[in-house]
């Protein structure tokens, strides 16, 4: 994967400033991206456009440089991802006379000869933009799942795009601000809705959509929607068939490359299925990576040691402690671009490290496993609160979720106690948002830590109606589950996962990720199998533990589900904090910024400092602080700290 960064200029004359002023932004783009490509930094003045690209090289090393040019037409492309079907593109453009073995020209090629609709044959994870001189129209475009970031920023009559958003402010097309309402929205979804960012002036083109800016107008149309309630008959030995052969061919498509492919194993049954099908395919060569925790309440270690001995890869991991998370922040936030709820990052962000420390480049990770095959608690917590709500006052019903959650401390909760954590909304559970209440209600007690006037700023904009407001007409049709199945899509997952714990993860240290799960495929075969062969029971992903039979140890099969969570961030309070968190924590720093009330999170580091265990509810506020406030600073820096990139080579055509 690499980074793209550019903007449009009016033709003839141009009213965006001189040559140098434009090479100046340019080149201050590219440099701010330079993790995200460090083989190569390079950009084209165009009349009409500028458009950079910083490489990482992972196919044809020699040839596939960037931005890529048509020579008959000048059709310009900048593109960051990958095709994983391009071989079997190219076989279909015949006509077309390749200038190199990369992808990229098959993604121009196909431009070239099916215009946007190109978009609906691609198997893979992209964000591009394209630049057609013989109408002056700039593309962008990015995946249907959202896997590759891509942002834009507005000007009269134009527009400036980068991967990131400090592309954007380091060259002047944005402000370095924070947006009040991205912020809200980062805190109680987990991550902001797009069009919404967490930087003023900076919006995010949305997955599974394309982008035309022509004559200063600008028209978005989305080109793919997951239909979700669409079950069709199968039996379940073809649903497990098919499945096992869908997800067989994803591996082998991802693994694709001139460079090794290694994969991150957790020890749970999507990494360890991943693992199994990518090193039979690779002839016992692969190499793993994990993260271990201090804490043995976290740590999943003795598992991932027992996949990678069944599977003989060649292992290698990182232990997180608290120290270290606390230590890693401000580079996750400077990454991440937004305000976290969880420091559940940073030890993503030091895996990526020791992947790259090792001399790779690529890695196949599982996400994507949970939301298809209905494999969260949350959707058989959904279940279990719909069953609750046509008999509310029952007792045995809710003792159900001590089942559910046997690695929280429900056991022994009472059962008013029980009540009060998940009986909110049972009067409605038919409400389009009842799957996600629970989380979006307790991630709302963050914010009586904002400012009073930050309050006062942000009081009409609901998170949850922004994400209830991406459900299609047709979600009136689907299933409770369903409807749970695309927020998690539209929020954790596009948001969250993908970005602030994929992609930002994995690019800061120059690594790509692959995501076999999120193969479309795959994901449309999910959507259409019968709720009954995912979620069985209380125990999700059914039809993919019978698929991976025979290929992980029997341990990993029968495991419960514990997904993957970071400690909170003890390492934030009293002395033995960094540095950087006792300057921005302080009074002083908290009202610059302005989003938080400095007495109130005086009040929180106290009773986090004090012994004793930390509430879910005290790790979400301390970590939504911290992040915001970093997040602040980064913004200061990307304004005034801007590389000047005097190193890109520039082409003025």
């Amino acid at each position: 994967m690499c980074g793209i960064a550019g903007f449009s200029t009016a033709p003839g004359p141009d009213r965006r400033g001189s040559l140098e002023e434009r090479s100046s932004r340019l080149r201050r783009m590219c440099a701010a991206l330079a993790h995200r490509g460090p083989d190569a930094a390079s950009g084209v003045l165009l009349d009409g456009a500028a458009l950079a690209h910083t490489r990482l090289a992972i196919l044809d090393l020699e040839g596939g440089a960037q931005p890529m040019r048509d020579p008959a037409t000048g059709v310009t492309l900048v593109y960051n991802g990958e095709v994983f079907n391009y071989l079997e593109l190219r076989a279909e453009l015949s006509g077309y006379r390749f200038r190199t073995r990369s992808d990229t020209e098959v993604v121009l090629a196909a431009f070239l000869r099916w215009g946007p609709a190109c978009l609906e044959r691609f198997n893979g994870q992209f964000a591009l933009a394209l630049f057609d001189p013989r109408d002056g129209a700039l593309w962008l475009a990015r995946d249907r799942v959202g896997i590759l970031p891509l942002h834009y920023a507005l000007f009269p009559g134009g527009l400036a795009f980068a991967s990131e958003a400090k592309a954007l402010v380091a060259a002047g097309f944005a402000p370095p601000r924070l947006d009040p309402r991205g912020v809200k929205q980062a805190i109680q979804l987990w991550a902001p809705m797009p069009p919404r960012t967490c930087v003023e002036g900076v919006l995010a083109l949305p997955p599974a959509t394309f982008a035309c800016l022509r004559d200063g107008r600008l028209t978005l149309t989305r080109y793919w929607q997951l239909e979700l309630g669409d079950e069709q008959p199968i039996s379940e030995e073809e649903a497990i068939e098919r499945v096992g052969e869908t997800l067989d061919d994803a591996v082998r498509l991802r693994l694709r490359a001139d460079v090794p492919v290694a994969a991150y194993l957790s020890g749970g049954l999507d990494s360890s299925v991943l693992c199994a099908i990518a090193q039979r395919r690779l002839g016992g060569t692969l190499s793993t990576f994990s993260v271990a925790f201090e804490d043995p309440a976290y740590d999943e270690s003795a598992w991932q040691a027992e996949v990678s001995g069944a599977l003989h890869t060649r292992h290698r991991s990182v232990t997180a402690t608290d120290a270290l998370v606390a230590a890693l922040l401000p580079e996750v936030v400077e990454h991440a671009e937004q305000v976290l709820v969880r420091a559940a990052p940073a030890p993503l962000l030091a895996l990526s490290r020791e992947v790259r420390r090792g001399g790779g480049k690529v890695v196949l990770t599982g996400e994507g496993s949970d939301e298809i095959f209905l494999g969260y608690d949350l959707y058989a917590e959904t279940r279990v609160r719909r069953f609750w709500a046509r008999a509310p006052g029952s007792r045995v019903r809710p003792a159900l979720l001590r089942r559910l959650y046997p690695y929280l401390p429900l056991a022994s909760q009472g059962e008013a106690a029980l009540r009060a954590l998940y009986g909110v909304g049972l009067d409605a559970p038919d409400a389009p948002g009842f799957s996600h209440l629970l989380r979006w209600t307790a991630a709302a007690r963050v914010f009586r830590l904002f400012s009073p006037d930050f309050a006062r700023s942000v009081a009409d904009e609901d998170p949850p109606a922004a994400a209830i407001g991406t459900l299609p007409a047709v979600a009136a049709r689907w299933s409770a589950l369903a409807r749970a199945q695309h927020l998690e899509m539209q929020t954790l997952l596009a948001g969250n996962l993908l970005a602030a714990q994929g992609d930002r993860m994995l690019m800061a240290n120059s690594v790509e990720g692959r995501f076999p799960f999120l193969d479309h495929r795959l994901v449309e075969l999910a959507a259409r199998l019968p709720e009954r062969l995912k979620l069985r029971g209380l125990a999700g992903k059914w039809v993919l533990r019978r698929a991976a039979r025979g290929l992980v140890p029997d341990s990993v099969l029968a495991r419960p589900k514990m997904p993957y969570r970071s400690p909170p961030a003890h390492g934030l309070s009293g002395e033995a904090a960094p540095g950087w968190a006792h300057e921005l924590l302080s009074p002083r720093a908290l009202r610059d910024t302005g989003v938080f009330d400095p007495d109130k999170v005086a009040r929180l580091l106290a009773k986090l400092a004090a012994p004793g265990p930390t509430s879910e509810l005290d790790a979400m506020g301390i970590t939504s602080v911290a992040t915001g406030q970093l997040l602040a600073r980064s913004l200061a820096d990307w304004a005034a700290d801007a590389p000047r990139g005097e190193t890109v080579r520039l082409e003025v055509a």
